[in-house]
């Protein structure tokens, strides 16, 4: 059995970017009216194996010129969801299990546009096996 760490992207309005350690592993590019994007990107071969390194993974969500009416000076919606799961293989390549690594993530909401809506930082730990979240911290932009 093997182990393996996938990011599930649901929705996006506007723009997600990811980042791991520091690198940028998926863009979104601008998106506009909140499609199901199900998308999923592996991240097992970045992650940090040793026990009590810390892994950094970062959601930016960017609010930018997209509003509903075409006014750019409009109060524009935004709306992210993702999970970050751990997917137990058997020795015959078929998923037993899958399991939230993190708190799942699903907000909508609106804000000023061009302006980072959301960041939303994680560190992960690898511990007797697993990752596990050690801290977040989350800051969210509404309309002001």
């Amino acid at each position: 059995m093997k182990k393996e760490y996938w990011i599930k992207v649901g929705n996006v309005d506007n723009r997600l970017v990811v980042f791991l350690n520091g690198e940028m592993i998926w863009d979104s590019g601008i998106i506009q009216n909140d499609p199901q994007l199900h998308k999923a990107v592996e991240i097992t071969h970045l992650l940090n194996t040793q026990e009590g390194f810390s892994n950094e993974l970062i959601f930016e969500g960017f609010n930018d010129t997209f509003s509903e009416s075409g006014n750019p000076e409009d109060l524009n919606p935004w709306h992210f969801s993702y999970r970050v799961v751990c997917r137990t293989i058997d020795d015959h390549g078929q998923m037993m299990d899958e399991s939230d690594v993190i708190h799942p993530y699903d907000e909508k909401h609106v804000s000023n546009p061009n302006i980072r809506a959301l960041n939303n930082s994680y560190v992960l730990k690898r511990k007797n096996g697993e990752f596990r979240v050690i801290s977040n911290a989350l800051s969210q932009e509404f309309a002001g």
